[in-house]
């Protein structure tokens, strides 16, 4: 299946959490692409954990080599930043999380991400609902 995923999910590829497992399922067995927010996104997500003092400094940059290595296809985010921005508006929501919902619907592709409130607020909305699914409901096969 062709996929769009978010930081949320790049992450897991990194760094332990729950779901993990199923978030490199997808990377296995799924062509998986991202607008190319992606690579600051996910950086600095490994930044942040080290700020909180959950990663060494050693460990991040093997992380930031690992997610180097992993070569994800990646689109130019400035393509769906109209749209992206029409979907932030509509639903009261910063736009780094509405380049994903923007880019998988205009590539015809299911976003798949681990934002519980971001999806709420997408299924809420008319706008994208069905281009959007919760890496639980997708590894479940709901």
């Amino acid at each position: 299946m062709d996929l769009v995923v978010d930081a949320s999910i790049a992450f897991k590829w990194l760094v332990k959490e729950d779901d993990s497992d199923a978030a490199l399922q997808l990377l296995g067995s799924n062509t998986v692409v991202a607008p190319d927010v992606l690579l600051a996104e996910c950086r600095n997500a490994i930044l942040t954990t080290v700020r909180r003092g959950k990663l060494t400094v050693e460990r991040a940059q093997q992380l930031e080599r690992h997610f180097e290595a992993l070569q994800i296809e990646t689109m130019p985010s400035r393509l769906f930043l109209p749209h992206a921005f029409a979907i932030a508006l509509e639903i009261s929501h910063p736009i780094y999380d509405c380049i994903y919902l923007a880019a998988a619907i205009a590539t015809d592709r299911m976003l798949v991400t681990a934002d519980e409130k971001f999806a709420a607020k997408i299924t809420a909305a008319v706008l994208g609902r069905d281009r959007i699914k919760l890496l639980k409901a997708f590894a479940s096969g709901a």
